[in-house]
């Protein structure tokens, strides 16, 4: 009887490693193993928020504030503009008061360049040009926590406005 039992438990156990094993690796394949063809289009944002160290959660912009373009021979556009920039008094963008201006430069954010898709899962894109200069010819690595063929959820370990930011985009069609 004991022979039988210790033989059942060790079946068990081989089974129950087997497919932890296949699921650790199912995983890690998911995240490292990213097809650059489903990147490629255009995505609207549906949410972006930011963790501060302290633990305090901000959404940066929300539905519809931006989109990026990813296309197939490595370039990309992202912007994000919030909704609620207020109207520049005077019309014209060149004679914004002091604070109208600081409004517009800290509700927005574009870039473009060139951009990689990594074998461990994370996006390099190089900034040729960005409304926030300090970007102009830096590398910015983006994790991707989850592509499908309509949601892409990013997360940036270090945004422009310190702390970490989370991202989630859908797919325009």
């Amino acid at each position: 009887m004991n022979r039988i039992k210790m033989l059942s438990i060790t079946t068990m156990a081989i089974v129950y490693v087997g497919i932890a094993l296949t699921m650790t690796d199912a995983m890690a394949q998911g995240l490292s193993k990213i097809d650059k063809t489903k990147l490629v289009g255009s995505w609207a944002l549906v949410s972006a928020n930011v963790t501060y160290p302290d633990g305090k959660t901000v959404q940066t912009f929300g539905p519809n504030d931006g989109f990026v373009v990813f296309e197939a021979n490595g370039r990309f556009v992202q912007a994000l503009l919030r909704s609620d920039i207020p109207k520049i008094a005077s019309n014209n963008r060149n004679t914004g008061s002091p604070d109208e201006n600081k409004a517009v430069v800290q509700g927005s954010l574009v870039f473009f360049g060139t951009y990689t898709v990594n074998e461990d899962g994370s996006i390099t894109r190089r900034a040729e040009r960005s409304t926030f200069s300090n970007l102009n010819g830096t590398d910015r690595d983006t994790i991707i926590t989850s592509l499908t063929a309509d949601e892409l959820k990013l997360r940036d370990p270090a945004p422009t406005i310190g702390g970490a930011a989370e991202q989630v985009w859908k797919r325009i069609r």
